[in-house]
């Protein structure tokens, strides 16, 4: 098979390694695991790069041996980032792997994710979006009242991942200072949620539609194994948490992997998707639906495919597998 392996870090966009204001991206290093696991499985593999990369290189129709895109790029400051690679390939009537543009565009947004999520009877934390071309600072506890909810409060960009931007408040003058700090910094709206305590969760799904199966469950802990009450860019980043598989009962468990295949089903995901959660008094309430899960070395894929006895190769492979399912012509 011939991959076009599609993917950005943070020096595409001038940013420095260390940056976590912005840092929903891959590491070059990662990127290289995966292309050289790809290829020692009998694969060739172009390293595409960024989706501006991308779309030039369609332009220059320097793509058309390639039979697959494997899609990880995240896109830059665009509400549509997550989208411009799976609406490009569809454009181009190329083959990829992951999500397709709405499901990518729909998820990024995490206000509109929260509304369907309960539309298919999800547990979803009560919140507001405030939207800044509309509010004032001054209206905020107002909008909190309506909606109630009371702190702590946790609030983040709209649209955003890696726990961008995010932050846990206690009081007025805090939610007015995060608020305000993430409309300067991101251009855009602030969900505002309630704060919900217990266990932080992450479910990854492999496949589509009825196929699709729950890898595990794993609680992201502090570095003592104890719970971690709020999970933060900066954790994630600097690699300061614990990841643990983790069982809570069948009957609970059941809970959870149920959710997580609704959503991953409902929201129309394909082929992978990671579902991250928090189970607070053996009630899942979902937090965030990412299409474009990392899959860095020893990261949370990785981690539950070697607990079910499947190598780094055997997942990346299950991953086109699942794809492929879509494009029969091109096997």
């Amino acid at each position: 098979m011939r991959i076009g392996l599609v993917f950005d870090i943070r020096e595409d966009y001038g940013l420095e390694a260390s940056d976590v204001t912005f840092c929903d991206f891959n590491y070059l290093s990662d990127m290289q695991y995966l292309q050289n696991t790809l290829e020692q499985s009998g694969h060739y593999v172009l390293p595409v790069g960024a989706p501006h990369s991308f779309a030039r290189m369609l332009r220059e129709d320097k793509l058309k041996d390639i039979d697959i895109i494997m899609n990880f790029g995240e896109g830059f400051l665009s509400r549509n980032r997550e989208g411009i690679v799976p609406a490009l390939c569809e454009i181009f009537h190329l083959p990829y792997t992951g999500s397709d543009a709405f499901a990518m565009v729909l998820t990024l947004d995490k206000h509109i994710t929260m509304l369907y999520a309960e539309s298919l009877g999800i547990h979803t934390p009560k919140g507001f979006l405030y939207q800044p071309q509309f509010h004032t600072l001054d209206e905020l506890e107002t909008l909190s009242a309506q909606a109630g909810i009371t702190y702590p409060l946790v609030v983040k960009p709209n649209r955003e991942g890696t726990s961008m931007g995010l932050s846990l408040v206690k009081n007025k003058d805090e939610f007015l200072a995060a608020v305000g700090r993430i409309v300067r910094t991101y251009k855009q709206e602030v969900r505002c949620d309630e704060y919900i305590g217990g266990h932080e969760l992450a479910v990854p799904i492999l496949g589509t539609g009825a196929e699709a199966e729950v890898l595990g469950i794993v609680e992201y802990c502090e570095q003592d194994g104890g719970i971690m009450p709020f999970y933060t860019a900066e954790k994630k980043e600097h690699g300061n948490h614990r990841t643990e598989w983790r069982s809570f009962g069948r009957e609970t468990d059941q809970a959870i992997i149920d959710m997580a295949l609704r959503v991953h089903r409902g929201f129309q995901c394909c082929d992978l998707s990671r579902i991250d959660l928090k189970l607070y008094n053996g009630v899942p309430y979902l937090l965030e639906v990412t299409p474009i899960p990392s899959m860095n070395r020893g990261g949370t894929f990785e981690f539950c495919a070697a607990r079910r006895g499947m190598s780094y190769a055997d997942l990346l492979n299950a991953v086109l597998e699942s794809a492929l399912r879509r494009y029969p012509a091109t096997r």
